[in-house]
């Protein structure tokens, strides 16, 4: 696992196309695949750390096959209190981001929006960053 500011092997793509998965093909094809060690549709999405450090220290010129502004990393999260401290900010979860993923009538996983904050919590500076 590459950690935030590290150089990642470059995913990419044939000329024309873009990965632009939905929230679904993103749970479905791409993390139940990843967990059980299954091969992947596409090897597209690096993994790194995104909780190392701030958002604007990511790899982020390593990947890039998606819409403006948008970015996709494999990347391990523990379960905590909704709050994630970082060396100068922190990411915290939206209450009103999340929602489950179904395939073929089960919750296959839930889909979390965590903001990202400058400073120190609870009185942090709402940044644009964000992680779904």
């Amino acid at each position: 696992m590459a950690s935030a500011g590290q150089a990642l092997n470059r995913p990419t793509l044939p000329a024309g196309y873009r990965f632009s998965p939905n929230n679904d093909d993103l749970i479905v094809y791409y993390l139940m695949r990843k967990i059980l060690g299954q091969q992947l549709p596409a090897d597209v999405i690096p993994t790194t750390d995104v909780y190392a450090s701030s958002p604007d220290k990511l790899p982020l010129d390593d990947f890039k096959g998606g819409e403006a502004n948008e970015w996709f990393f494999f990347s391990n999260r523990s379960k905590d209190d909704g709050t994630i401290a970082l060396d100068g900010g922190y990411y915290e979860i939206d209450p009103e981001g999340a929602g489950p993923i179904t395939w073929e009538g089960k919750i296959a996983g839930y889909v979390k929006i965590l903001n990202f904050y400058q400073g120190s919590s609870p009185n942090g500076t709402e940044t644009e960053w964000m992680v779904e």
